[in-house]
């Protein structure tokens, strides 16, 4: 999985396009087989710069791959009063860039709008998605993924219970 074939910035997309598809059909194991497992999955606190590394600041979210299945676990149960039912979703993903290979992978960004409607109060998160992807044959997978909020506070959604 460390070899990095060429991509074009269309099947990047296309993949992307595919990550949100699963999680708004809360196909959560699906959207987790898309993973590395080495991969990161970060939401930094609102209001850290874009440099911000979660060795030095608080982060809402900073999983490596065990504790996305747990997170997704936890979810998946009827337990889990906040996503239960599972709240309807729309994740929009759109300028959709890539750039140079690294060995950290192929930087891949993007803008995100995502709705959650639930009990009849929809909230509204966005931000950038910053990836780095590998290509494991001629399928890519996720190694990074960062989601950085352009909100000032989890205020009035108060609460992230859903994947971003």
């Amino acid at each position: 999985m460390n070899d990095l074939k060429p991509v074009t910035r269309d099947e990047v997309a296309d993949f992307l396009f595919l990550e949100a598809e699963l999680l708004d059909a809360w196909r959560l194991r699906d959207w987790l087989a898309l993973f590395t497992a080495d991969a990161r999955y970060l939401v930094p606190s609102p209001g850290l710069p874009l440099d911000a590394s979660p060795d030095d600041n608080l982060f809402l979210i900073n999983d490596d791959h065990d504790r996305l299945l747990s997170r997704i676990n936890r979810l998946s149960k009827r337990s889990a009063h906040a996503e239960y039912p599972h709240s309807l979703t729309s994740h929009l993903v759109s300028n959709v860039r890539i750039g140079e290979p690294s060995e950290r992978g192929i930087p891949a960004h993007a803008v995100f709008l995502t709705t959650r409607t639930k009990n009849g109060v929809t909230t509204t998160f966005n931000g950038r998605l910053h990836y780095f992807l590998a290509t494991d044959g001629a399928d890519l997978r996720i190694r990074e993924k960062r989601c950085d909020l352009a909100i000032e506070a989890l205020k009035p959604q108060g609460r992230l219970t859903i994947l971003l």
